[in-house]
């Protein structure tokens, strides 16, 4: 598989500043993924990135849309990118585009509303806006089955080249009652798993040390013989010139296959984000999470007892709808009992069009008890975090140095570096110690073997 994006008709396009660009990203490592696409996608059709704060002809915007917060954080942002580029063609694309299409339009800080099916139209649609040729500011809203199978596959990579970040996966075929993203994303699809592992071995030759595989509904990867856990047994059999590591994974649809594949494989980092939401079967039924809590106990218990050294993440949501003391409680008392190395926690807030949105004027829980409750949750979280981090004292580490004089461990742990021991980029096994103050540090001249 090609990791360029190719484009024709390049000497149609404005010559000199107005072909300098900067995107701007808001949102999760889907969308960090598909605005570095789009922005490969105007450096291959002449376009120059400037970095943020310089003067540019063109700006995107691309922006998420899962809570009403994330809508207020795009909106100051196009309000700020206006005010420093009066004179730039702003272009606002992703999951806000294809929510609130009309709505953008009519903002006069926009010029171009780009719905997720305009990637491969993208340099034609800055062309015709910008020379007046585009009828009204919206293009390329919806999403064709066939996409992600016509379109290369969006990857992107961290500062230095330390990751790479690819998209393998999109669209949702869940109805979460909390959750706006199916349907603005789409049915579930796939890139081809042939052109995945080209990419990765790509990647890993290229000298990327680590491949993140991300997509909005993971776990769904693939059909048949060509699943997720099916791509990843063929590369823990051949394995590539990096290791792998899995994004967020639906639990309903993880699986003990593919649980006990990341916790004992060698090319696959063991590291599980497995997003629960809440620990009370009460209030997972109503956000049709198709999932229990015995059920997700199961899931981690399997993978401590294969690999007790395997990080455990999960998401929680505090304050939804109709959540009493006492369901909280339940939430509570799980998530002390599970083997987990970190929470994501995150208030509940109402999206406009999802079904947990109409229950707010009915069952809402008041705003000072989700803050409280939220608080409680994140409490946790810092202490799970830190008991994670002191395990590791003493123990050898497969690392990938990051900017900064900061390493990551194959058990997502952040070590500090000894200085100028490891460039950027770099992949190495060290022994971590704990130092004062809790800091774990890769110990110089401890390689392991």
């Amino acid at each position: 598989m090609g990791l360029s994006t190719k484009f024709t008709g390049v000497d149609q396009l404005p010559q000199g500043s107005s072909r300098a660009f900067g995107v701007h990203v808001l949102g999760c490592k889907v969308s960090q993924i598909e605005a570095g696409h789009l922005a490969r996608i105007l450096e291959a059709a002449g376009y120059s990135r400037v970095p943020e704060g310089e003067s540019a002809g063109v700006l995107v915007l691309h922006a998420c849309t899962v809570t009403q917060r994330a809508d207020r954080d795009a909106y100051r942002l196009l309000r700020r990118l206006r005010r420093e580029h009066p004179a730039a063609l702003l272009a606002v694309t992703g999951c806000l585009a294809e929510r609130d299409p009309d709505g953008l339009a009519r903002r006069p800080e926009v010029d171009l509303v780009a719905g997720h099916g305009s990637a491969p139209e993208l340099v034609r649609l800055l062309e015709e806006a910008a020379t007046g040729l585009l009828p009204g500011k919206i293009a390329g809203l919806g999403v064709s089955p066939g996409e992600v199978l016509r379109s290369p596959l969006a990857w992107s990579t961290g500062p230095g080249r330390t990751r790479a970040f690819l998209k393998i996966q999109d669209g949702c075929g869940r109805r979460c009652a909390f959750c706006i993203v199916p349907s603005l994303r789409g049915d579930e699809r796939s890139a081809p798993s042939t052109e995945v592992e080209d990419a990765i071995r790509a990647l890993g030759a290229q000298g990327v040390p680590e491949v993140v595989l991300c997509g909005v509904h993971l776990a769904a990867f693939g059909s048949g013989e060509e699943s997720l856990v099916a791509l990843l047994g063929r590369l823990e059999a051949r394995p590539p010139a990096c290791r792998i590591r899995l994004s967020s994974l639906e639990p309903m649809e993880a699986g003990e296959a593919l649980v006990d594949l990341v916790a004992g494989g060698s090319v696959v980092a063991p590291h599980l984000h497995l997003p629960l939401q809440s620990g009370s079967d009460g209030v997972l039924r109503r956000m049709r999470r198709g999932m229990t809590a015995a059920r997700f106990r199961a899931l981690l218990e399997r993978a401590w007892r294969t690999n007790p050294r395997i990080h455990l993440a999960t998401d929680v949501i505090a304050g939804f709808p109709g959540e009493t003391d006492a369901e909280f409680s339940e939430t509570e008392a799980l998530l002390h009992d599970l083997p987990l190395a970190s929470l994501h926690v995150f208030p509940f807030s109402p999206r406009s069009g999802t079904a947990a949105a109409a229950l707010v004027a009915t069952e809402g829980v008041p705003g000072s008890v989700v803050t409280r409750r939220a608080a409680r949750l994140r409490g946790l979280d810092v202490r799970l975090r830190d008991d994670f981090a002191r395990a590791h004292d003493g123990r050898d580490a497969d690392i990938v140095a990051l900017q900064g004089g900061v390493g990551l461990t194959e058990t997502y742990v952040e070590a500090a570096l000894p200085a100028g021991g490891h460039p950027a980029g770099s992949r190495f096994r060290a022994r971590l110690a704990l130092l004062p103050g809790g800091t774990l540090a890769a110990r110089p001249g401890f390689p392991a073997a």
